[in-house]
């Protein structure tokens, strides 16, 4: 009888943690989501211009394009600010996407570029 009643409490007790903090399954899955996401946008919006590994292509890196993969350039943009960026444009040639991309779009092309200096 202890034994039952120990095993619904442990139960209940670990039913109570994931509805307190969510399913940790769950939840690096939809970061898994996210990234390829960001990978999946980057690839159809971004990588015509910043080329495929985000490194940047020749004819724009002259125009000042930056090489996303630099460590110093990871190290001296925050998410906010590269989220800025892709939502609103940047100078003469980078355009806006605001209208074209979502939140969660934008938040995965941010988790991409950042997994793009990470790789270096």
């Amino acid at each position: 009888m202890r034994i039952v009643k120990f095993s619904i409490a442990a139960s209940t007790g670990a039913l109570c943690l994931v509805a307190l903090f969510g399913n940790p399954t769950a939840a690096s899955s939809r970061v898994s989501t996210a990234a390829f996401d960001g990978a999946a946008v980057f690839g159809s919006k971004c990588a015509i211009c910043h080329g495929k590994d985000g490194a940047g292509l020749p004819n724009w890196k002259s125009k000042g394009q930056p090489d996303l993969t630099s460590s110093d350039w990871q190290k001296s943009h925050t998410d906010a600010q590269i989220s800025e960026i892709v939502k609103n444009g940047k100078g003469k040639y980078m355009p806006p996407f605001k209208a074209k991309l979502s939140d969660d779009e934008v938040n995965g092309v941010v988790a991409h570029i950042r997994a793009l200096g990470r790789k270096r």
